[in-house]
């Protein structure tokens, strides 16, 4: 099977692409310096991995135990504060 680009994927794109992988929300500027490319340059190839499919999204991993924790035993909507909302009104 060959894949063909209209994009010349190259060891840069490689090295960008495994940046995000370790952290997606490295800013602009660092992935550039470390990259020794403009901010713009980097725009481009994103956009450029998005559109022929190699970066597909970007997601939030939760850790389901401190999910957990925060909203439904301590957080805003938890258990505390339910309990407190409960409470008769004098």
């Amino acid at each position: 099977m060959s894949l063909s680009s209209p994009y010349p994927v190259d060891t840069t794109d490689r090295r960008l692409v495994e940046i995000l992988i370790d952290n997606a929300r490295t800013p602009l500027e660092e992935l550039a310096n470390e990259l020794d490319l403009p901010t713009e340059a980097i725009t481009d190839r994103i956009f450029q991995l998005e559109a022929i499919g190699i970066i597909k999204c970007y997601r939030a991993v939760v850790d389901p135990y401190l999910y957990t924790l925060y909203f439904y035993e301590n957080g805003p909507m938890g258990l505390n504060a339910t309990a407190k909302s409960r409470r008769p009104k004098r």
